[in-house]
């Protein structure tokens, strides 16, 4: 009887009760009847879980500790804001409109307010200013301050910044728009100094009518999340984000650095079972499979012992990342070099997907030693390293693989 073992790639647990394994059992039964399906849940054993240290390091809260709310920083808040303005000049705008009562009658202020924008702001005399600034940028100013004057989101806000006296949301406006062109015409960031940009957002203020109301808008946006301001917070986020992803990055730097642990069982595992076997390995586990019989193809060394595979017929590769290792040189088994050689004596085939992000061709690598098969799977990353199990190509391999393993 040929065993199809399976193993699964990082950040699984618990896999012989997953989706995967139950769809590939249910296929593999239908289309080749006594072929058993046998996964190796290494990711319990030798997988990565947020230990009480790594909670500390990157600060995930303890979910049975309670505390007060962060408190929004300004400073960290004003960063936060001109980081989003950078790439998106009019955001504040949009927040104001989004906010402001649709379908109100055009006050006098919100026309006063129109024209000074459109008059006094896009004619700021950018050298008075800014003394020794390059002579185009005061074009570039008033053309920015133009943009601003004709969007529509100046439009649908200028009631309620007129009604606030906002001004400096018009000013940050027209600033980082100002900025953004500049890095255009240059194809680079301009080094602004905060100073800078306070002293524009400072003249466009006064050029709409005065001191402002107190950033009402800036301590709105913020509080009602939705930007991230303070550091307890931003403490929060990195943790919710590092501590989310540590199962699944985490299991690939532990295998990086103790890999042949995981392939020493891998070996024992593969050795005890009876008859023909025939790999399916998906992501990191393809990289593990893979590694694992390039040892057991390879000599005994005082680094590295040997555990001969006879039983092993074939590897399927699913997703995985061999190629790009390879490539750069990061395989445990393999020498940093532009072509590594295989030392794999069976056939190896690799199924890959252009649209799984985390999926590469083995073949400019590893040469004619791996045959590349390219699969159509139609969901985006990251949902696409996932689906490889419903694709009937794959299927169509795993057949292949298992009537040359009889």
């Amino acid at each position: 009887m040929t065993t199809l073992v399976f193993v699964h790639g990082t950040g699984v647990r618990d896999v012989t009760d997953s989706a995967a394994v139950r769809t590939i059992t249910a296929r593999v039964a239908a289309r080749l009847p006594g072929v058993r399906v046998e996964p190796v849940d290494w990711g319990a054993a030798f997988g990565v879980e947020v230990s009480p240290a790594l909670r500390a390091l990157i600060g995930i809260a303890d979910p049975a500790e309670g505390g007060p709310a962060a408190e929004v920083d300004p400073e960290e808040a004003e960063l936060r804001l001109w980081a989003v303005l950078e790439r998106h000049p009019r955001h504040e705008l949009r927040e104001v409109a989004a906010g402001a009562v649709p379908g109100g009658r055009r006050t006098e202020a919100a026309e006063d307010l129109r024209w000074a924008v459109e008059h006094d702001v896009v004619g700021i005399d950018l050298a008075a200013v800014l003394p020794g600034v390059p002579p185009e940028w005061p074009d570039v100013f008033a053309a920015a301050a133009r943009d601003v004057a004709d969007s529509a989101e100046f439009t649908a806000a200028v009631e309620a910044l007129a009604a606030s006296a906002d001004y400096d949301v018009i000013g940050r406006a027209v600033v980082a728009g100002f900025e953004q062109a500049l890095a255009a015409r240059s194809k680079a960031p301009t080094a602004w100094s905060p100073e800078w940009r306070d002293t524009l957002v400072a003249a466009v203020r006064d050029a709409c009518g005065g001191t402002t109301a107190g950033g009402t808008w800036v301590g709105r946006t913020f509080k009602s999340g939705l930007m991230y301001a303070s550091w307890p917070l931003q403490n929060t986020l990195r943790g919710g984000t590092l501590g989310g992803s540590v199962p699944a990055i985490g299991d690939i730097l532990h295998y990086q650095a103790h890999g042949a642990t995981l392939r020493a069982y891998l070996a024992a595992r593969i050795a005890r079972i009876e008859g023909p076997v025939v790999l399916l390995a998906h992501s990191l586990g393809g990289i593990a499979s893979f590694e694992t019989l390039a040892e057991a193809a390879g000599p005994d060394t005082p680094e590295r012992r040997r555990h001969p595979l006879p039983g092993v017929r074939a590897l399927i590769t699913v997703g995985s990342q061999i190629g790009y290792l390879g490539a750069v040189g990061a395989l445990a088994t393999h020498p940093a070099q532009a072509d590594p050689p295989s030392r794999l004596s069976i056939p190896w085939t690799n199924v890959w997907n252009a649209r799984d992000w985390l999926s590469f061709r083995a073949a400019p690598v590893f040469g004619t030693a791996v045959r590349d098969v390219e699969v159509r799977v139609r969901r985006p990353f990251p949902r696409s390293h996932g689906a490889y199990w419903r694709c009937p190509r794959l299927y169509d391999e795993i057949a292949r693989a298992v009537e040359g393993a009889r």
